[in-house]
């Protein structure tokens, strides 16, 4: 259902009107080869970016929203701030595998592992793959083959890769962007879906501003709107630290216990 609505399928509303037209692959599927080289030059090309974000968390239990800055940088750094008159209320960076957190005056360190990235936006992934996704591409994995075809269901080429441990899918529009990505476990069973749509042009480059991403075993899913996009802006080291002041509380992440 939510590839469906990323890539634009005709609304309940608009098909009791009329019958939704099949869609029709293009004249010519593009190869795997050439695929994998718009994923490589996307990576290349969208480096980093800075953006007022507003971010949408649901799961089974609980639905919440809050605006932020969100300043991320291949291949793993990331900075989201959430301020108030009075200054910062939340901080969260990562660096070169170690996080921080800034919260109610105390300061959080550990190594930037999936589970303490879980602690704050509640999906555990590898730092590296959260920054791919919130750049618009899926994270990059080493295929042992790979297929292209044409999606009739959701109207979109598709690049399949097969894995060691599962496969990857990847969704492309006519404009050869992607629009949705997949990771399948051995089993078949998704492991994270992520969406990316409303491209917007900065520096001639068409960005997503429109980022999804679910945990479907989970039950859990992020929706990020990214305003004011800067992109590839100069980003010094010191954007992604956070320093102690003397005399502050400090809190071991990786000596917590779940």
């Amino acid at each position: 259902m939510i590839l469906a609505v990323a890539l634009g399928i005709v609304s309940a509303g608009c098909a009791s009107l009329r019958r939704p037209s099949t869609p029709l692959p293009p004249a010519r599927l593009p190869s795997a080869a050439e695929l994998e080289t718009v994923l490589a030059n996307r990576r290349e090309t969208v480096r980093s970016l800075r953006a007022l974000s507003r971010l949408r968390y649901r799961d089974a239990d609980q639905s919440t929203s809050a605006r932020q800055v969100l300043i991320v940088a291949r291949p793993d750094r990331l900075r989201v701030e959430v301020t108030s008159l009075f200054g910062a209320v939340f901080v969260l960076t990562a660096d070169d595998g170690a996080l921080t957190a800034y919260k109610d005056n105390t300061f959080y360190r550990g190594e930037a592992s999936p589970e303490n990235l879980r602690r704050y936006i509640h999906i555990g992934l590898p730092v590296r793959e959260l920054v791919d996704i919130v750049l618009g591409t899926p994270p990059p994995r080493l295929g042992r083959h790979s297929a292209v075809s044409f999606d009739p269901q959701a109207g979109a080429v598709r690049l399949w890769q097969d894995l060691a441990h599962g496969a990857l899918l990847v969704w492309f529009s006519e404009a050869d962007l992607p629009v949705a990505a997949e990771e399948r476990g051995v089993d078949g069973q998704p492991q994270w879906r992520a969406t990316f749509g409303d491209y917007e042009q900065r520096n001639g480059c068409p960005v997503a501003t429109r980022i999804g991403l679910e945990v479907p075993l989970a039950h859990r899913s992020l929706q990020m709107t990214l305003e004011d996009v800067d992109l590839n802006p100069v980003l010094d080291r010191s954007v992604f630290a956070l320093q102690t002041p003397p005399g502050s509380k400090v809190v071991s992440l990786d000596a917590i216990a779940d």
